[in-house]
């Protein structure tokens, strides 16, 4: 039953990873002094950088797919498959269908601009709340960009539509540059290409204790409309021994546009407290 909870909807796995960095406490910003970082201010052209790095987003209005999802929670893993759907600053829905027919859906997630909907047909329930009203994900600065910046594999700043380039700090690594920002519960780095600015990975710590770890990595690439896009995305997420990822290989990607971008619950669904069920599938 554990495993099933954590494929019941790609979307509830990814929010139960956000979850669990922001239940630590922390109280204020950490760096490491050991990191090099490159001034913004010195020879390093930050906005260059930065320009060159969000050249490889994709221009693309809409992204349509299918995949096939694989959670693994402690060394037990179990897979599935489904679809994703996204509209460029407005909509990501995710689907998943049963495992051995493939047809019918277990779960949807919906995110929008303003509200989380999460749809769990195993259980008949149902969420769907503005993001202030869930106190972690406001408390981490967890908006719809932040979610859209990692499935459409874009650096971001947390709680902006659009990143600054003077606002990070940026380490030299030889054939890639991390790209860092920090603010008061967590740390954000982006393993850049140097020489492309393409993204391979978004590390999300958190500042009290370094042990959480949420890691965002993008493989496979292949051309998507004239620009490179992961077909492999891979989540994971630690906590001291326990550990779950989640895989999602795309395929068949369109810039399709004739779906409908907006979901809503049956009328017999019993609606569920975003809290306590995050909380639950989290244990």
């Amino acid at each position: 039953m554990r495993i099933l909870r954590h494929y019941i909807t790609v979307g509830v796995t990814i929010i139960t990873l956000c979850w669990g960095l922001t239940s630590c406490k922390s109280t204020k910003p950490i760096t490491d002094s050991n990191t090099p970082v490159v001034s913004t201010t010195t020879a390093f052209a930050a906005d260059k950088y930065m320009s060159l790095v969000t050249s490889n987003n994709s221009t693309q209005a809409n992204l349509t797919a299918k995949v096939k999802v694989v959670v693994d929670v402690d060394g037990k893993s179990v897979s599935t498959s489904g679809s994703l759907k996204m509209k460029k600053d407005d909509v990501i829905q995710i689907s998943l269908v049963d495992p051995l027919l493939g047809v019918m859906e277990l779960g949807r997630m919906e995110f929008t601009k303003t509200r989380v909907l999460i749809i769990d047909r195993v259980n008949k329930q149902y969420v769907d709340v503005p993001y202030s009203d869930v106190s972690f994900l406001k408390k981490a600065n967890i908006d719809f960009y932040t979610l859209q910046s990692l499935f459409w594999h874009e650096v971001f700043e947390p709680g902006k539509k659009t990143a600054k380039a003077s606002d990070f700090q940026y380490q030299d690594n030889g054939d890639n540059i991390n790209i860092t920002f920090v603010d008061q519960m967590l740390t954000y780095r982006f393993a850049t290409q140097k020489t492309k600015g393409q993204l391979s990975e978004t590390l999300i710590t958190n500042n009290t204790d370094k042990t959480y770890r949420f890691v965002f990595n993008y493989d496979k690439f292949t051309s998507f409309y004239n620009k490179q896009f992961p077909k492999e995305m891979t989540m994971s997420f630690t906590a001291a021994s326990q550990q779950t990822s989640l895989s999602l290989s795309l395929s068949s990607m369109k810039n399709a546009s004739d779906w409908v971008a907006r979901s809503s619950a049956p009328s017999k669904y019993t609606k569920a407290d975003p809290e306590k069920l995050f909380k639950m599938l989290v244990k």
